[in-house]
């Protein structure tokens, strides 16, 4: 049986990943007034966070129309006999919803559609797993079944300097913006795959204790697994990133001879939209299905 996969922009793949495994991406739009643009192909991560500088209104985003879907998933039906289709966590886009209303459309028992429940490289890292059991001729139901499994492996942590994007997407309340830009509060928060939503971790001040908590949460996911891949990405921080990469890196490899795949990335306009600039997230994806 041949398998195609389609995700969407957010999921902060990088080109060469992308083409290597014939992956389809749905994008997005971002919102700037009354312009539209499509995510990854009308603007990328470096030309949104320039814009983003410039623009004194913060933009919006949305989510593709079902129809986008029909159509790619009516072309790749011509070459493949199911479809994989992993999006974006359900509970913080309409992505996946509109992905399910196209499927049904169709042809719903070729076209299974897959809550990531993550974002930006967590549902990347999903994505490129699911590429390399389809390279391995694994089969569909298995593949399915490892894909939902991983995600109880899957976590993935951000921080932001700046918390009025996400005030502006009702993700944390006024209060908290205006106090974090006060006492210079930087949060530690995840996405949880158990629910697909924002959760608070932590509430730090400044910078570098936000990078030792993300660290050390990280090692602790890490313990008992020997193998990991770990991604980082960034919106405008890529200096911080780096060094918190680094100093992770460093430290787990310290511990324990562990088989690493590493992940880098900038953030997807989308994505930017509700972060901002000052984010940066690690992510880990652990267990033996990643041999």
């Amino acid at each position: 049986m041949s398998i195609g996969i389609i995700t969407d922009s957010t999921c902060d793949l990088n080109q060469k990943l992308i083409e290597k495994y014939n992956i389809e991406v749905i994008p997005l739009s971002v919102h700037f007034g009354e312009k539209e643009f499509k995510d990854g192909v009308d603007i990328n991560p470096k030309s949104f966070f320039k814009k983003l500088n410039k623009n004194k209104e913060l933009p919006h985003t949305s989510r593709p129309a079902p129809a986008l879907f029909m159509k790619k998933y009516k072309k790749m039906l011509e070459k493949y006999d199911h479809l994989l289709s992993i999006h974006i966590s359900a509970a913080l886009s309409g992505t996946f919803e509109s992905a399910k209303l196209a499927a049904r459309e169709i042809e719903d028992q070729k076209i299974t559609v897959i809550d990531s429940a993550s974002i930006s490289l967590g549902l990347g890292m999903l994505v490129i797993l699911a590429a390399k059991l389809i390279e391995k001729d694994k089969d569909l139901n298995d593949i399915i079944k490892t894909i939902k499994s991983a995600k109880r492996n899957l976590y993935l942590y951000f921080t932001v300097k700046d918390l009025t994007y996400m005030e502006k997407g009702g993700r944390i309340g006024k209060a908290s913006s205006f106090l974090g830009s006060i006492f210079s509060i930087n949060p530690v928060i995840s996405i949880s795959t158990e629910t697909g939503k924002v959760k608070p971790i932590a509430k730090v001040r400044g910078p570098h204790r936000a990078q030792d908590k993300i660290i050390k949460i990280i090692k602790e996911k890490i313990d008992n697994e020997k193998n990991n891949w770990l991604g980082f990405a960034h919106g405008d921080r890529k200096a911080d990133l780096t060094e918190t990469k680094n100093k992770l890196i460093e430290e787990v490899k310290k511990d324990k001879n562990l088989n690493l795949k590493i992940f880098n990335s900038r953030i997807s306009a989308t994505l930017g939209c509700h972060v901002g600039p000052t984010v940066y997230a690690v992510i880990v994806l652990s267990g033996d299905f990643l041999v």
